[in-house]
């Protein structure tokens, strides 16, 4: 069983006078963190767990109410902390891979050159983008399922695309 956390938001805000809290969602799509039901905070050097007491998309804001923080003067210490979850909470992807196990991987192309390894992903609207760090610097390679990236594989730990070394 894997206690890893992953950070998923950072609470940002406040909404109404009865602990609810506005909180900026790291996940994709946005709300999908309304489907967590606990939820993890670092304090010093120990893990406190919240568990979700309501929830709700509000405007373009994701609202959080945990339990016991019944006020807005209770929520009020926990502005600009991050929020996580627990890796064993996360669903179960029948197609596709989450973002967070692609960093680091190496990227090779079609021809076996290594280009280098996963250092960011990014969304721009019409494709995410891969920023792959090498020896000879840093490149940008779209991350289209369709026409780039040919393999993905975990186990072994790279991405076979196909993209010129140059």
């Amino acid at each position: 069983m894997s206690d890893e956390k992953i950070i998923v938001g950072k609470i940002n805000g406040f909404h109404g006078v009865r602990g609810f809290i506005k909180v900026f969602s790291e996940t994709r799509p946005r709300e999908g963190i309304l489907e967590y039901s606990r939820f993890f905070m670092k304090q010093g050097n120990e893990w406190i767990t919240l568990e979700v007491d309501g929830r709700q998309k509000h405007n373009k804001h994701v609202l959080l109410k945990f339990e016991g923080y019944d006020s807005r003067d209770a929520v009020e210490p926990l502005l600009g902390q991050e929020l996580y979850i627990s890796r064993e909470d996360m669903p179960e992807l029948e197609d596709g891979v989450y973002w967070l196990d692609l960093y680091g991987l190496k990227v090779i192309n079609h021809e076996g050159v290594e280009l280098g390894e996963i250092a960011d992903i990014f969304e721009t609207g019409a494709n995410d983008v891969i920023t792959v760090k090498g020896a000879k610097g840093e490149m940008m390679i779209p991350f289209s399922m369709e026409y780039i990236v040919m393999e993905i594989n975990l186990e072994e730990g790279y991405v076979q695309v196909d993209w010129d070394e140059e």
